[in-house]
């Protein structure tokens, strides 16, 4: 049988040490008292003696304070957890402190029992940290101690799910201390709260931007499992309103015993891309709706690629060819789709600058709108820079769309030839005079088709399509043809 886990407390108060050992059932918590001391130095030198495994320390004590005695133990002893007993009027102190790797505090002023057992509880997250990422401990010692700590949950059927803050690096500066600790309470201490309102589950603070939560997965009507998402979304929605981030939950495969934990970790781990897709819950274990999920976000990439048409046109159907092609086949990932947004920037040639914001999306949708942002001011910019002769014809021409528009005509009312024109439309618009006309008519009847109540062959002729077969062919997506000016 495993041994139980050691306490030592450093408290010069008299009534506050002797609380500490009578109110809490250290028994119920797998931990007992092996010594109390009045100072840091008597604590430092019973330290030295039983090697314990949690150390309860005042921070103002005679002799030695807790700080000085955190760094004396702290230069031979990274393992031992730490938890602060301390005073509001002491927070300078406390920061100091969780620079030193201190797992807790617990503030005197509301000391009572549920609140020392709470504290003491947050420490088995230590435990699941040993057990899940660092394999310290055997299955069967991690079972015992499970077993004595009397967590909320059950082994069978088991879920792990992974929070984590995704904008956290954008906002931390200006939310937490050096160290991050004080984030990291908060963070659980909001979920805490929530859980507590649902029923079981055990939250362990993974680092400062991740977080995860065990739990027993729910039976569904249909024999199967799923996860309690209510409870998720409720501290997803919280604290992304709290830390002004975005909060995504991965959810594994249901397991029937503690020996799949490890696994079930590296699941949620090698999920996270998909929060990219924009998901806000995201089940590891259907990783075959994956591709269909990329092809739809595809489509909508593409909607978005296609709104910058006529602008370099070819450059940006090559684009919606490559991801397309990529999403059909399952081999499009972040990776790859950063790289083709990137690759088209050059390809439509523009600067990199947008590069590394396409690179910190944290979406492909944003990724997609970095793309397309950099390219709309890239087309503001060169039509900033077109001939007065050109710049006269688009006006003419986005005013006249329902009128027959030949070359001659739009040439012949800039003065200039229709070859000149026509070879300086090219060279400026990057798109023919005849493609850029047709496109600026589908634009329009797109947008009247889909904000009116106008009968099909109305739009035609409002948009200049007198052929209203090439019309029907053109909006539906079929096989085009040219249209009669």
């Amino acid at each position: 049988m495993a041994r139980k886990r050691k306490v030592l407390i450093a408290e010069d108060e008299i009534l506050v040490r002797e609380g500490l050992k009578g109110i809490v059932d250290w028994e119920r918590l797998d931990m007992e008292i092996i010594g109390c001391a009045v100072n840091g130095k008597q604590a430092l030198e019973l330290y030295e003696k039983e090697h314990p495994d949690i150390l309860l320390t005042d921070i103002r004590m005679p002799v030695m304070d807790g700080l000085e005695l955190i760094a004396h133990i702290r230069e031979r002893d990274k393992a031992i957890r730490i938890v602060i007993l301390s005073c509001f009027e002491e927070f300078r102190y406390l920061q100091e402190a969780m620079r030193m790797e201190v797992s807790d505090y617990i503030l005197k002023l509301k000391m009572k029992p549920a609140e020392i057992e709470n504290a003491m509880c947050r420490l088995k997250e230590e435990l699941f940290k040993e057990y899940i990422f660092y394999h310290q401990i055997p299955v069967s010692v991690f079972r015992s101690r499970v077993e004595r700590m009397q967590i909320s949950i059950q082994e069978n059927p088991l879920l792990l799910c992974r929070l984590v803050l995704l904008e956290y690096k954008e906002v931390r500066p200006t939310r937490v201390d050096d160290g991050g600790m004080l984030a990291r309470f908060l963070v659980l201490n909001m979920a805490e709260e929530i859980v507590r309102r649902y029923g079981a589950g055990e939250l362990i603070g993974e680092r400062e931007d991740c977080y995860l939560f065990l739990t027993n997965a729910i039976q569904s009507e249909d024999g199967g499992y799923t996860a309690p998402e209510r409870l998720l979304r409720e501290i997803a929605r919280t604290l992304s309103e709290s830390l002004n981030v975005r909060a995504v939950w991965i959810i594994s495969s249901v397991a029937e015993s503690w020996e799949r934990l490890p696994d079930l970790y590296q699941e949620c781990v090698d999920a996270l891309e998909e929060t990219w897709l924009g998901k806000d819950i995201v089940y590891a274990a259907l990783a075959g709706r994956r591709a269909l999920l990329w092809q739809r976000k595809t489509q909508e990439a593409c909607r978005r690629i296609r709104t910058l048409l006529p602008w370099k046109e070819e450059q940006q159907e090559h684009l919606c060819a490559l991801l397309t092609e990529q999403a059909a086949k399952g081999t499009l990932d972040k990776d790859s789709a950063e790289r083709l947004l990137i690759e088209g920037l050059s390809q439509c040639g523009l600067e990199q600058g947008a590069a590394a914001k396409i690179r910190e999306s944290g979406t492909f949708l944003e990724a997609v709108s970095v793309y397309t942002e950099a390219c709309q001011q890239a087309q503001k910019q060169s039509q900033g820079r077109l001939s007065v002769e050109i710049y006269e014809a688009l006006g003419y021409i986005d005013g006249h769309l329902e009128q027959k528009l030949s070359l001659q005509s739009v040439s012949g009312r800039v003065g200039l030839s229709p070859n000149y024109f026509s070879s300086l439309f090219k060279k400026e618009m990057d798109i023919s005079f005849v493609d850029y006309v047709t496109q600026k008519r589908v634009e329009r009847a797109k947008e009247m088709l889909m904000n009116t109540d106008l009968k099909t062959w109305e739009v035609a002729e409002r948009t200049g399509f007198v052929n209203g077969s090439y019309f029907s062919r053109r909006s539906n997506g079929l096989q085009e043809s040219r249209p009669v000016f």
